[in-house]
């Protein structure tokens, strides 16, 4: 029983080492003759987006509000997917933008963004009654971890904030139960959201093989192997079905 417990407890010491080791931190070089990624995403069908029903702040927010979580165009090209490669740990320099996230007609815009870490989040009020704004990293269904938490009382308060724990995350407002949105905070500058088109594109990558996530709230995600080549582009279409 001891020689268990003793084991035990050198793998739980053991775990924060691995942990660290596992975690490269993004190193930037000079990317000369650099491939891309680019392509399309689709829905195999038109879905029709949801109505919320408001019964809050009516005079500003509605009575009713698009949720456009499905943003899908008259050929089925799916808007505010989510394309990052993860695991590219070397590269060009990460971009030095902030990301707005603003309380707009008690919706959050933009829906799906991308942050990146050593950035900034400049969380704007632009609508004339109380907001709060909660950022979160999503563990699992229905799971988060509080990242930041702001109360935005005032009409055009604004509200600056370090981008710090790279992840997804789910915006959130405790005030107004439907609002909300996704940031995803990127430790590297391979990732994008796509268009009304469904197009995205990711330039400038070193040539080798990578593991791509493609998200999108309603459809979830898909995991595709992608090999970029220099000076080429790497085609990187998908189709998602609704279940």
């Amino acid at each position: 029983m001891k020689k268990v417990f003793v084991s035990a407890l050198v793998v739980m010491l053991l775990l924060p080492v691995i942990a660290f080791a596992d975690t490269k931190p993004y190193e930037v070089v000079d990317v000369k003759d650099g491939g891309s990624i680019k392509g399309k995403i689709k829905s195999s069908g038109p879905v029709t987006d949801p109505v919320l029903e408001i019964k809050k702040d009516e005079s500003v927010c509605g009575k009713s509000i698009s949720k456009h979580e499905y943003l899908i165009s008259s050929a089925n090209e799916v808007k505010n997917v989510l394309v990052a490669v993860e695991d590219a740990d070397k590269g060009k320099a990460i971009p030095k933008t902030d990301t707005v996230i603003d309380n707009l007609k008690c919706e959050f815009l933009p829906i799906v963004a991308v942050a990146y870490v050593g950035g900034k989040y400049i969380i704007k009020n632009s609508d004339p009654i109380f907001h709060n704004t909660s950022l979160g990293i999503i563990l699992g269904e229905g799971k988060k971890r509080t990242v930041y938490n702001l109360a935005l009382p005032n009409k055009d308060q604004v509200i600056e904030k370090p981008v710090k724990v790279p992840g997804l995350q789910i915006v959130q407002c405790d005030a107004h139960a439907w609002m909300r949105s996704y940031v995803y905070a990127s430790k590297n500058p391979y990732a994008a959201v796509t268009n009304d088109k469904g197009d995205f594109e990711i330039k400038d990558l070193l040539p080798g093989k990578y593991k791509v996530k493609i998200w999108h709230e309603g459809f979830g995600e898909v995991i595709k192997d992608v090999e970029v080549k220099a000076g080429q582009a790497a085609a990187l279409d998908h189709t998602f079905s609704k279940k």
